[in-house]
C-alpha cells in the first residue's frame, strides 16, 4: 500500500512537470510562429501572415511613431491584394516584440510569410541578409536641435554648437549610425542616450535644451506642427535607398511580393496611405526627395519653405489664444494693443511669406531652366554617342574584314602575321566597346524591347563558356560549371547571353593566372540562381557601394592589364532587372567574390 500511494504521488508530480514544460513550450511557439508559406496559402486557398513589428501600437491613433501607421495599411492593402489576385483568404496577424534587434532576428531565422515592418532602412549589408519589399518611401533623415541651440551656417559652427550638446536616438538603427558617422566628420565627440523610436526622440529634444538627434523626414514634418522648441538644422542631411519592409532569404514569397510592390496598385496605395497620415503638402515634399539621390537645393527650398509655412501657422495659433485670453480683461487698451500686435504679426509674416514666395520662383525658374539645358546636353550626348558609334562601325569592320582576308590569303613573315593579328584582335574589341555603349543607350533611352521566353539556361551557359575559354586560356584559368540541363528560366535571350558573358568576361579580368572560374545553377526560392565565382582580388567597401554605376573605376585591376570600361556590371544589373529579376554578390578581400543573378523559373 505504501508503495502504491508512494507511485501515485511520483506520477502527479510528473504529470504536473509535463503540463508546465508543455505549456512553456506551447507559448514560446506561439509567440514566434513563422507564417505559413505561399505554397501552402495556394494550395489550400488560405494560410496565415504574420508581421512583426516594434515598438508601438500599430493603430495610428495609439501611435507616438507616424510610421507605423503606414506601414499597417500598406501590409492590409498588400493582403486585400493577394486575397484578390489569387482567391485566397489570408490572416494578417501583428505580433509586438520587445525590440528592432527582435523583429529583425526574427525575420531572419524565420521562413514563409514572415515580414518585418518597423521603419527599417534598406543598406547593403542588410540587403545580404534580409529579401526587402520596394521602398514605400523616401528614407531621409534631417539633424535637429532644441531651439535653444543656434543654427549651424557652416561644419565648423556645428563643430562647436554639437560637442557642448548630448544626442538622442534608437539603438541599432540607421539613425544611430548617422550620429557615429557625424562625430568622424566634425571629429568631435558628444554623448548618446537612447529612446524606444522617432516620436520619443521629438518629444526628448522638445523638452530638453541642448540636445539633437537624427529623425526620419515622415516625423520631423509632422512634428513642425507642434513641436515649436524643435527646429532642423540645414548641414548633413542623410539619405539612403529607402524605407521597406522585410522577409526571410528562403522565403517563397518573392513572386506575390513582386507583384504588388511593382504593381500600379501599390503606387496609388503608397500615395493615398501616405497622405492620409502626413497631408498632401508633406506627400509632395517626399515624393519629389524620393527621385533625386540626395537633398539637393530645390528640395532644400521646398522643406524650408513648409517649416516656415508651419512657423507661420504656430504664429497666428498662438496669437488667436493671446486675442482670446485678452477677452477674460475688461481693459479696452489691452485688448487693442493684441489686436494691433496681432495685425502687425500677420502683416509682417505676409510680407515675408510673399517675399519668400518671390525668391523660391525665382530659384524654381532658374533650376528648370538650367534642367532644360542639362536635358538639351544630354540628347547632344546621346545623339554624340550614336552617331560617332555607328561611324566608327563602318570602318572598323572594313578594317577587321581586311586584316582577316589578308591574313587567309597572303603568306606572311612572321612579323606580318603578329601585325595582322594584333590589328584584329583591336578591331574586334572596338566592335565590342561599341555594341556595349549602344546597348546601354538603347536600354536608357527605351528602344530595346524585352522577349520574354522559356528555355534552357544551360544552353546560354555552354556558349558563354565557349566563347570565352580563349581568353581564359592567355591566364591558363579553369573554366568550370555544374549546370543542371532540366533548368529553364523565362527571360530575354539576348540579354541572358549578355549577362552571363560579362559576368565571366569580368571575373577572368579580374582573377590571377592558374586559378579558376566556377559558374552554377540552381533553384533559390523559385527562382533559377546564376552565379559566378572567381578569386581575384574581392571587393572593397567603397567598390561596394559603385560597383553598378556606369563608367566606375574601381580600386581593383584587372590582373593583366585588360582595358575595362566600367560598363560591364551596370548592363548586368540593369538587363537583369528589365527582365523581372535581381543581382546580388558575396565578397571578401582577398579572396574573390560571387555574382548572384535570379531570373524567373520557365
Amino acid at each position: 500500500m505504501h508503495d502504491l500511494y508512494f507511485w501515485y504521488n511520483q506520477s502527479a508530480q510528473m504529470r504536473k512537470q509535463f503540463i508546465l514544460i508543455f505549456l512553456l513550450v506551447m507559448g514560446f511557439q506561439t509567440g514566434y510562429a513563422n507564417g505559413d508559406s505561399w505554397n501552402k496559402i495556394v494550395s489550400e486557398g488560405k494560410g496565415v501572415v504574420k508581421f512583426y513589428w516594434y515598438p508601438n501600437n500599430v493603430i495610428i491613433a495609439n501611435s507616438r511613431d507616424i510610421i507605423d501607421g503606414i506601414e499597417h495599411d500598406l501590409a492590409v492593402s498588400f493582403v486585400s491584394y493577394l486575397e484578390a489576385m489569387y482567391n485566397v483568404d489570408i490572416e494578417l496577424q501583428w505580433i509586438e516584440t520587445k525590440s528592432f534587434d527582435e523583429v529583425m532576428n526574427t525575420v531572419k531565422d524565420g521562413s514563409g510569410g514572415t515580414f518585418g515592418a518597423s521603419s527599417i532602412s534598406i543598406t547593403p549589408n542588410r540587403s545580404r541578409v534580409y529579401n526587402f519589399t520596394e521602398p514605400y518611401m523616401a528614407d531621409v533623415a534631417v539633424l535637429v536641435s532644441n531651439a535653444s541651440m543656434p543654427i549651424a551656417l557652416s561644419e565648423s559652427q556645428l563643430a562647436s554648437i554639437l560637442k557642448e550638446s548630448s544626442a538622442v536616438s534608437i539603438r541599432n538603427t540607421t539613425l544611430v549610425e548617422s550620429l557615429q558617422k557625424l562625430k568622424g566628420q566634425l571629429d568631435i565627440t558628444f554623448d548618446i542616450r537612447y529612446v524606444k523610436n522617432s516620436g520619443n526622440i521629438i518629444d526628448y529634444i522638445n523638452d530638453n535644451p541642448n540636445t539633437f538627434g537624427y529623425v526620419d523626414i515622415a516625423n520631423f514634418l509632422v512634428a513642425i506642427e507642434s513641436s515649436s522648441n524643435v527646429k532642423r538644422q540645414f548641414l548633413f542631411p542623410v539619405k539612403l535607398e529607402g524605407l521597406a519592409m522585410v522577409f526571410p532569404k528562403n522565403s517563397d514569397w518573392t513572386i506575390p511580393v513582386n507583384d504588388y510592390f511593382n504593381s500600379a496598385r501599390f503606387q496609388e496605395d503608397r500615395q493615398e496611405i501616405i497622405t492620409k497620415f502626413l497631408g498632401s503638402n508633406a506627400t509632395e515634399i517626399i515624393n519629389r526627395i524620393s527621385k533625386t539621390a540626395e537633398m539637393g537645393p530645390l528640395e532644400e527650398i521646398v522643406l524650408s519653405n513648409r517649416e516656415k509655412e508651419a512657423q507661420y501657422e504656430m504664429l497666428l495659433e498662438a496669437a488667436r489664444k493671446d486675442q482670446e485670453s485678452t477677452k477674460l480683461t475688461t481693459i479696452l487698451s489691452s485688448i487693442i494693443a493684441v489686436a494691433l500686435v496681432v495685425i502687425l504679426l500677420v502683416f509682417l509674416l505676409y510680407k515675408i511669406k510673399s517675399r519668400n514666395n518671390e525668391q523660391l520662383l525665382e530659384q524654381q525658374k532658374m533650376i528648370e531652366e538650367r534642367n532644360s539645358q542639362l536635358r538639351s546636353i544630354n540628347e547632344e550626348k546621346n545623339n554624340l554617342i550614336q552617331v560617332l558609334a555607328h561611324d566608327l562601325r563602318s570602318p572598323i569592320s572594313n578594317i577587321l574584314n581586311g586584316s582577316q582576308i589578308i591574313q587567309e590569303r597572303e603568306n606572311l613573315s612572321d612579323d606580318g602575321s603578329k601585325i595582322i593579328g594584333f590589328i584584329i584582335q583591336s578591331s574586334e574589341k572596338l566592335n565590342k566597346l561599341i555594341d556595349k555603349i549602344l546597348d546601354v543607350d538603347a536600354i536608357e533611352t527605351g528602344r530595346h524591347n524585352v522577349q520574354l521566353e522559356s528555355f534552357p539556361i544551360h544552353q546560354i551557359i555552354s556558349r558563354a563558356l565557349e566563347d570565352n575559354s580563349a581568353k581564359a586560356k592567355t591566364k591558363n584559368i579553369t573554366l568550370s560549371e555544374d549546370i543542371s540541363t532540366d533548368l529553364n528560366v523565362k527571360a530575354d535571350k539576348v540579354y541572358t547571353t549578355q549577362v552571363i558573358d560579362n559576368l565571366l568576361s569580368n571575373a577572368i579580368k579580374y582573377s590571377d593566372e592558374e586559378t579558376t572560374v566556377e559558374i552554377s545553377a540552381m533553384i533559390v526560392n523559385d527562382m533559377i540562381r546564376i552565379s559566378v565565382k572567381d578569386q581575384g582580388p574581392g571587393l572593397s567597401e567603397d567598390d561596394q557601394k559603385k560597383i553598378f554605376r556606369k563608367y566606375q573605376r574601381l580600386s581593383a585591376k584587372p590582373t593583366k592589364g585588360e582595358e575595362s570600361l566600367g560598363l560591364g556590371l551596370s548592363i548586368v544589373k540593369l538587363f537583369t532587372e528589365r527582365m523581372g529579376g535581381f543581382v546580388t554578390f558575396d565578397t571578401k578581400l582577398g579572396q574573390g567574390t560571387t555574382f548572384h543573378v535570379s531570373l524567373r523559373k520557365g
